[in-house]
C-alpha cells in the first residue's frame, strides 16, 4: 500500500501520575486526502514519540467538517499492561485487530 501524505503534530501533553500515562492531544493534516488510518497515525505517533507500540492508545479522532484537518487524543501508559487494564475493551479491539483474530481462532476450538 502506498503510504498516504499526512503531517501530524503534537498540540499538547499532559502527564496523569494517577493512571500512569501521558495524554497527548495531536492534530493530522491530509491535505486533500481522506482521513488516515488509525494503524498510519498510530505509527508516526510511535515513531515521533519513540514509544512502545502496545502503550500507546488512540482514544479517538475527529476529522473536523469541510477539512483536511482531524484532531485526535491519545494515551502513552507506562507499560502495556497498564494500557489493557484501563483501555475499554471497545478500543482495544480497534488498536489490536490481529489479537482478536487470535483469541476468535483459540475459542473456536473449545466444545461444551
Amino acid at each position: 500500500m502506498a503510504e498516504r501524505g499526512f503531517e501530524l503534530n503534537i498540540v499538547r501533553e499532559e502527564v496523569n501520575p494517577a493512571v500512569g500515562r501521558r495524554e497527548i492531544y495531536f492534530e493530522v493534516y491530509h491535505r486533500q486526502a481522506s482521513t488516515p488510518r488509525r494503524r498510519e497515525v498510530k505509527e508516526k505517533l510511535v515513531a515521533k514519540l519513540n514509544a512502545n507500540p502496545e502503550a500507546l492508545i488512540i482514544e479517538k479522532m475527529v476529522t473536523k467538517v469541510n477539512s483536511w484537518r482531524t484532531v485526535g487524543l491519545a494515551y502513552l501508559y507506562d507499560t502495556p499492561e497498564r494500557a489493557k487494564a484501563f483501555t475499554p475493551k471497545h478500543i482495544l479491539r480497534k488498536e489490536f485487530p490481529e489479537a482478536e483474530g487470535k483469541a476468535e481462532e483459540g475459542e473456536g476450538g473449545k466444545e461444551s
